[in-house]
């Protein structure tokens, strides 16, 4: 019995493949036209430059106290 539901179930799922098969191979329809991709206008190749940043006077003022310091 599990032999004849097994060859059962292998031609049903067979004829049903080739008609999707045929159908889709009958079908008429074309996909619509992809729109024109979006133009891009490059900027500028080199970046803007970063701005300097400005030290502070109290680093200042602590490295040149460090640097007087020596050690033994």
């Amino acid at each position: 019995m599990k032999a004849v539901r097994y060859i059962f179930f292998s031609a049903l799922l067979a004829i049903s493949m080739a008609a999707t098969a045929s159908a889709q191979k009958n079908d008429d329809k074309k996909p619509a036209p992809k729109p024109d991709p979006p133009v891009v206008n490059p900027g500028p190749k080199d970046p803007p430059p970063r701005p300097t940043p400005t030290p502070r006077p109290g680093m200042a003022l602590a490295r040149s106290q460090r640097s007087d310091e020596t050690y033994s």
